[in-house]
């Protein structure tokens, strides 16, 4: 990259991981394993969410790192979205923004880039929640504490938050000209905490309290292992497809209950089992500059196992996602019509119920980007609007804009 490249991409960088979630998040999200918020780029994004089978040594996908062959050049992807939320139920409206932690990843050629090391970080699901009822206690009166108990009102505050993050370290083969193969080792860690408080006020509401206020804080540190398999293969002239699947596999998890005014803590270990993932896509171009491509990811978590309260509510989830592109050109003064165009749709059902329904998300997507002159590196953007569940059947209703960017850059190293 040129000097003013780099500026422009650590600063971006810097923008991105300085980034915070914010402390709010859809109700969807409240219980249970959280939020999808995996990130691949803005240009999957913008085209509604498929990619396994794309391919493209300029504008590298780990969508797929089966895909990576053929780079010669190592290759840096950071990505990561915003999105303001707008979230109804029959009694309450609620609006919350989040920015998420950026996923990074690295992919280094070798033997001239027909064999690709990559390693990275991204999220997984995540929750951020904060909700306060309020509470009405039947306690003695202090004034007269043998006589008839008198109603206390208060404040019951419950606060989830929480992240799971995977590095995936691995590499990818190109076998000859129309078939590459990848695998990647996948570990995950985090750690997901309930807090639960209970201020008690006095009978009128004024004055400071002779009850202190009781609080439980429940945490799950996460700890797991898995392998990713892909696959990636042009079978018949420029049509493409691409396959992955993470077989099943478990987490670790380190129960910790602490609760105010008790010595100590209650520590309780268990192993939450979590079912394969498979995915296939294809792309093929259908005239001139454009391409459609589609894909499907299924995770059947009815097979989930682990913890009782959830896996009643467990259901087995799955994504498709169809779009257009059309691929960026190099016409001199062709102005706007030299950029790319994204266009995308995709449905899918969340892993878990909420009011005894089905949750289902649809999401559609536009967006675009720029490469450096010299083709050293790129920007992407993509936004989206998506609407989850619905209030006649989950008793919820969410409404999400959501502002994807990536950065990803090339550099010679010999």
């Amino acid at each position: 990259m040129s000097s003013p490249q780099r500026i422009a991409a650590l600063a971006a960088l810097g923008l991105l991981l300085g980034a915070a979630a914010a402390p709010a998040q859809s109700p969807f999200a409240l219980t249970n394993l959280g939020q999808d918020i995996r990130a691949s780029d803005a240009r999957i994004e913008g085209r509604g969410g498929w990619g396994a089978a794309e391919s493209d040594t300029l504008s590298p996908s780990f969508h797929n790192i089966a895909s990576l062959p053929g780079l010669r050049h190592v290759a840096i992807a950071v990505c990561g979205y915003a999105a303001l939320t707008a979230s109804e139920s029959a009694t309450d409206s609620r609006h919350t923004s989040r920015v998420t932690t950026p996923s990074v990843r690295l992919g280094l050629p070798l033997a001239g880039g027909r064999a690709v090391v990559t390693a990275g970080f991204r999220a997984l699901r995540g929750t951020q929640y904060t909700t306060e009822t309020p509470l009405e206690s039947l306690l003695p009166d202090p004034a007269d504490p043998l006589g008839d108990p008198v109603v206390f009102h208060g404040t019951r505050t419950l606060v989830r938050e929480g992240t799971q993050f995977e590095v995936p370290l691995g590499g990818a083969w190109r076998v000859n000209d129309r078939l590459s193969l990848g695998a990647t080792l996948n570990l995950v860690r985090g750690v997901v905490r309930e807090r639960l408080r209970d201020d008690i006020g006095t009978p009128d509401g004024t004055g400071d309290s002779p009850y202190v206020a009781v609080s439980e804080v429940l945490a799950d540190d996460i700890s797991g292992l898995s392998t990713t398999w892909s696959v990636q293969a042009r079978p018949w002239r420029e049509l493409r497809v691409g396959a992955t699947v993470t077989p099943g596999h478990g987490w670790d998890m380190t129960r910790t209950r602490d609760m105010l005014g008790l010595p100590g803590s209650r520590t309780q270990l268990y192993e939450l089992r979590l079912p394969a993932t498979w995915t296939l896509g294809a792309q093929a171009p259908v005239h001139g500059r454009w391409r459609a491509g589609g894909e499907f990811e299924s995770q059947p978590f009815g097979d989930f196992s682990g913890n009782p309260a959830w896996e009643a509510e467990m259901v087995d989830a799955w994504r498709w996602s169809v779009g257009v592109e059309r691929a960026e050109q190099w016409r001199r003064r062709g102005g706007w019509r030299n950029l790319p165009v994204r266009l995308g749709i995709s449905r899918q059902r969340w892993p878990y119920r909420v009011g005894g329904a089905d949750v289902l998300e649809t999401r559609i997507a536009a967006g675009t980007g720029l490469t450096f002159r010299d083709q050293t590196g790129h920007l992407d953007v993509a936004l989206s609007y998506g609407w989850v569940g619905d209030r006649q059947d989950n008793g919820l209703a969410d409404r999400t804009w959501r502002l994807t960017v990536s950065l990803a850059g090339l550099e010679r190293w010999w």
